[in-house]
């Protein structure tokens, strides 16, 4: 079953019309790719391509710094997620005019690296927040199940990612700790231009430009960890 599916099912359960999934990868920190399931009106998808809302937009930017689920209706009363000169309001003032009136939104923190975010939404102008909030838990658990999904999918079309070796993931571990390739020969126990062989194979699979970059790349896709 596919994501659509999966969050179709979900809306049709909980009587919410709209849902949004997005996932925000950091393959570059001044141009991060921004991957959206949704089903949210056409013409405010594109009024939010047209004009790279993103910077705006208070529901990613909450997101980004928080863990715990909001119902828009408090979203639009945090500084926080306001940005400059009312953006944020402003931007989900233009939401409410393409339809999407009431929601909530859950930010999802995994330990991959990746921000995401699961939002519900409703045309219904009775819908209170009480109701919304009955939906928070339920929501919650959704949430995460969802994004475990996206990470199997994200796997099968991402290979290259996951062709790094175990021993090219030691050698990016090590690279991180700031090991030069001598060093790292050391501790791993092999040749120095085998420990060289294995960073250029991961620079070659991660798309870098350089040793530094992969090792920044390998961070922001979550491939390499701390140690108990």
């Amino acid at each position: 079953m596919d994501l659509k599916s999966i969050c179709s099912d979900f809306c049709s359960a909980t009587g919410m019309p709209h849902y949004m999934f997005a996932v925000c990868e950091a393959v570059s920190l001044t141009a991060p790719r921004l991957i959206t399931v949704t089903n949210f009106p056409a013409e405010w998808l594109d009024h939010y391509l047209r004009r790279r809302a993103s910077a705006v937009d208070p529901i990613l930017q909450y997101s980004f710094s928080n863990t715990a689920p909001i119902l828009w209706s408090e979203l639009e009363h945090l500084p926080a997620a306001q940005g400059g000169a009312g953006e944020g309001t402003a931007f989900l003032e233009r939401g409410r005019a393409h339809g999407l009136h009431r929601g909530l939104t859950v930010p999802l923190s995994p330990p991959s690296g990746q921000t995401a975010f699961f939002s519900l939404a409703s045309s219904d102008l009775t819908l209170d927040d009480d109701r919304l909030g009955n939906l928070l838990p339920a929501a919650g658990i959704f949430s995460n199940y969802l994004f475990d999904a996206y990470i199997r999918i994200d796997k099968i079309d991402n290979p290259k990612v996951n062709e790094l070796t175990e021993r090219e993931l030691e050698c990016v571990f090590w690279a991180c700790e700031g090991k030069t390739a001598w060093e790292m020969a050391q501790i791993v126990g092999v040749a120095e231009r085998t420990i060289n062989f294995h960073l250029t194979s991961v620079i070659k699979k991660l798309g870098a430009s350089n040793r530094q970059h992969a090792v920044a790349k390998a961070v922001m896709y979550g491939l390499v960890k701390p140690r108990a």
